[in-house]
Parts: structure tokens; C-alpha cells; sequence
């Protein structure tokens, strides 16, 4: 650690976001700018959008051993595959919105959609070489794995199991932040067991994410969300919360707005919640074991609360609240 790691203080994570967009502006605008004029377009729609968390986990997990020069390819990198995997979710899913814009294929209809994900997914391994490749690879396998395994569920007769919704949802959704934090961390000279301590943290980031996120879509209505009030119940989507009041005997029967009401009543909301500590508290635990830089610990920390439970609230409901021996598949009683 050097003088200048001391005498720094931590950025807040609005400014490290910012930070983070700047830095992979340039290039991912230039990677963009080779696409085709039909396919720029939509993909020019969808960036404008743009969640640059995973381009700020490389980043930072780049700082946190050396410098962030180190991965600006992999940020570009992630944040390509990451824009790749949002298009597609979008049509996957019929979700009509990204943020507070339509989403790719309303704008532009599935083919085009379609086309641009597929150019955005080729431009992300552009940047990448030897095992980097292989990393996205296996990441973005991942993802397609818990697609594929989201759709065998929604059409299986009976119930799913709260284990299997959780290892679909981890599949899905932290398999690019884990990549961004161990590539990252790789670039600027990690060894392996600081890399594999920050892709653990990743991994728990992203799926303490997935839980704020199935809060806040069901509850936090347009100015949260950028979605309608109860619009996964809308669409019968059996997201974390509905899946734990199933599992706690709830029935889901009425208008949306009931439904939400019975899935709060059977306690998948506050259970949804304490595993988003949970899983906050496990990753701030990889992170303080990496034995990498200070201010970065402090910046990743600071990102991971303001991404996960600080959208709940502005202060951080004590660890303590949370029993210590909770694990990620307990359900509501």
C-alpha cells in the first residue's frame, strides 16, 4: 500500500459509476462505430440506457491490485457482453421497457433486436485474448444455461423447488459481475487467490442484486423500477419473492395488486430482503479476505451496498437484523 492508497479517500459510488462510464466511453463507442448503420442504431437505443456496474467491478478490481489502465479492455469487454445479454433478456422475457426507455425490439422489432445482440456478443470477445476468452465463455454459458432452465421451469406442471429458482437466477445473473471482478482483478496482475476472492464477491453481489431487483420490480412501481406497480404478477413471472410465498403456502389468486398483497402477506418480500444482507454480507466477507487495497475495498463495498440494499432505504439495515447462520435457501416460515 502506498502513501497515496492512505491519505485518499474512498469515492462514493455515483462517482465511481460515472467514473467508470467515462473511462469505457471512448472505446466502446469506437467498437460501436464499426457496426453496421441498421445495427448501430439499435444498439446506440439500447447504450443509452446503458448499467455500466460490471465495466466498474473490473475496473476497480483492477485498482484494488495495480491500475485501471490494466483492464480497460476487459471493462469494455464486460460491459459489451453485459449490453448483449440485457437485449436478449428483454426478448426473452417481452419486457416492453429498459429503464425509462422501450426496449430494443419494441423500438425496432425482434430481428433487429436480435441482430444487435448477436453484433454486441462478437464485439465483447474483439477484446479479449487467451483465457480472458475463455472466462466470458464460460460466463455467458452460464447465463444461456439459466435461460434455458427458466423456461424448462415455467413450463413444468407442480411446483419448482426454491433451490433450483436460486441457482437459475445465480446462473443468469452473477455469472458477468463474478467474470468482471476475477478478470479485472487478473489484468492488473492478481494472484489467483485475490482474483478468486474477488469473483466470489462478484458472484454474491450479483445474485444479492437479483433480489433487490425482483423487490423493486413487484413493489417500486414506474419511479423505481421504470416498470408498472406489480408488472412481474401482470405477466405471471414467479420471480424470487413469489416463489418463496409459494413455497410458504401462499395462493396467488385475483388482481395483480391481491396477488402482491398475498406474496408480502406469506413473507416473500421481507424474505427476499434478508437474503439480499445475506448475500451483501457474504460478499463484503470475500471482499475484506482478498488482502487488496484499502480505498478499493472501500469503493467495492460502497458499490455493492449502493446497488443492492441502499436501494431499499438510505441506511443499511444493520448485519445483525439478519441471522447469522441464514443461508441463501431458507424460506419464509
Amino acid at each position: 500500500m502506498t502513501s497515496t492508497d492512505v491519505v485518499t479517500a474512498a469515492r462514493p459510488a455515483g462517482e465511481v459509476l460515472a467514473w467508470s462510464r467515462a473511462v469505457v466511453e471512448a472505446p466502446l463507442t469506437a467498437a460501436i462505430a464499426t457496426l453496421p448503420d441498421q445495427t448501430r442504431a439499435v444498439v446506440g437505443h439500447h447504450l443509452a440506457g446503458q448499467d455500466p456496474l460490471v465495466a466498474a467491478l473490473a475496473l476497480l478490481a483492477a485498482e484494488s491490485v495495480g491500475s485501471a489502465d490494466a483492464a480497460v479492455e476487459v471493462a469494455v469487454a464486460l460491459q459489451l457482453a453485459h449490453l448483449h445479454d440485457q437485449v436478449h433478456a428483454d426478448l426473452m422475457t417481452r419486457a416492453a421497457r429498459r429503464g425509462s426507455r422501450p426496449s430494443a425490439w419494441v423500438e425496432f422489432g425482434d430481428r433487429r433486436a436480435v441482430s444487435a445482440a448477436d453484433a454486441l456478443l462478437t464485439l465483447a470477445f474483439t477484446h479479449l485474448t487467451g483465457p480472458g476468452v475463455m472466462a466470458l465463455n464460460a460466463a455467458l454459458l452460464s447465463v444461456v444455461d439459466g435461460y434455458v432452465r427458466e423456461v424448462e421451469m415455467a413450463g413444468r406442471p407442480g411446483a419448482v423447488e426454491v433451490t433450483e429458482h436460486l441457482r437459475v437466477a445465480a446462473a443468469q445473473h452473477a455469472s458477468l459481475a463474478a467474470c468482471a471482478c476475477e478478470l479485472g482483478a487478473l489484468a492488473a496482475g492478481a494472484t489467483r487467490d485475490q482474483a478468486g476472492r474477488l469473483r466470489a464477491f462478484g458472484d454474491h453481489l450479483g445474485l444479492a442484486r437479483k433480489h433487490v431487483d425482483d423487490v423493486l420490480a413487484l413493489w417500486g412501481g414506474p419511479a423505481v423500477s421504470g416498470r408498472p406497480l406489480h408488472d412481474d404478477l401482470a405477466h405471471d413471472r414467479r420471480t424470487l419473492p413469489v416463489v418463496a410465498a409459494l413455497a410458504a403456502g401462499a395462493e396467488l389468486t385475483g388482481s395483480p395488486a391481491e396477488q402482491a398483497r398475498a406474496v408480502e402477506q406469506a413473507g416473500g418480500r421481507r424474505w427476499c430482503e434478508q437474503q439480499a444482507g445475506v448475500l451483501l454480507d457474504s460478499a463484503l466477507g470475500h471482499l475484506r479476505a482478498a488482502g487488496v487495497r484499502q480505498r478499493a475495498v472501500d469503493e467495492l463495498a460502497g458499490l455493492a451496498v449502493a446497488v443492492t440494499t441502499g436501494r431499499f432505504s438510505p441506511v443499511r439495515v444493520p448485519a445483525a437484523v439478519v441471522p447469522a447462520q441464514a443461508t441463501a435457501d431458507q424460506v419464509p416460515s
